[in-house]
């Protein structure tokens, strides 16, 4: 492929976007996203949780335990969860209106859907994040990473809350920060490892979503 075709070809790409998205409202680019539609209002089966938390049914297990989320019902299979226990673990707060229900069971999103709305590159968005510099409404942690590891699979964002910061609103859905435990100390970080000290700051920052 030649440079000009290449350069022809970028052009083109772009001009088709700008027609799809003519008339559409910037906030739902690059799709629109909708509530999940749960069978029981106050009730989320294995296969609504792994939809709304974006992630296998195989993994609906580890996830639970990890936010120590109870088991109503349910078969081996397809155990059912508390909708407010779901959201109170996970995110850190409960839905206190119909209104906000809906926005909470939006799917939550990965980088890449953060990517297609922003324009930073995931690469972008993970960096500034390990650097505590994300100046968007941080991520939940679906899951922990050790020190020097690479960004967690699990990481996922509240489309309710780009939405807001995106329009200049008030970011909705905040959990309330906990009092610092004085008789608690700092975890210590490895000495030497730059890369470690770099990250400790965030995971301190991120560590009341995964409570």
């Amino acid at each position: 492929m030649t440079r000009d075709y290449k350069i022809a070809f970028s052009q083109k790409a772009l001009a088709n976007e700008e027609k799809r998205s003519a008339g559409r409202d910037p906030g739902s680019w690059p799709r629109e996203i909708l509530p999940i539609a749960l069978a029981s209002t106050s009730v989320m089966s294995t296969a609504e949780l792994a939809a709304w938390a974006q992630v296998g049914k195989n993994s609906i297990s580890r996830l639970t335990a990890h936010f120590g989320i109870k088991e109503l019902t349910g078969n081996a299979k397809n155990h059912r969860f508390s909708v407010h226990e779901v959201m109170r673990k996970i995110i850190g707060v409960a839905p206190r209106t119909a209104d906000e229900m809906q926005a909470l069971l939006k799917p939550l999103q990965k980088a890449t859907w953060v990517s297609g709305i922003t324009g930073m590159s995931t690469s972008a968005i993970n960096a500034a994040i390990c650097e505590n510099r994300l100046l968007l409404p941080a991520p939940l942690e679906l899951t922990r990473a050790g020190f020097g590891q690479a960004a967690p699979r699990g990481r996922r964002w509240i489309p309710a809350q780009l939405d807001a910061y995106l329009l200049g609103a008030p970011v909705p859905f905040l959990p309330q920060e906990a009092p610092p435990d004085s008789s608690k100390s700092p975890p210590p970080t490895v000495p030497g490892n730059v890369f470690a000290a770099i990250c400790t700051g965030n995971a301190r920052a991120s560590l009341h979503r995964q409570l």
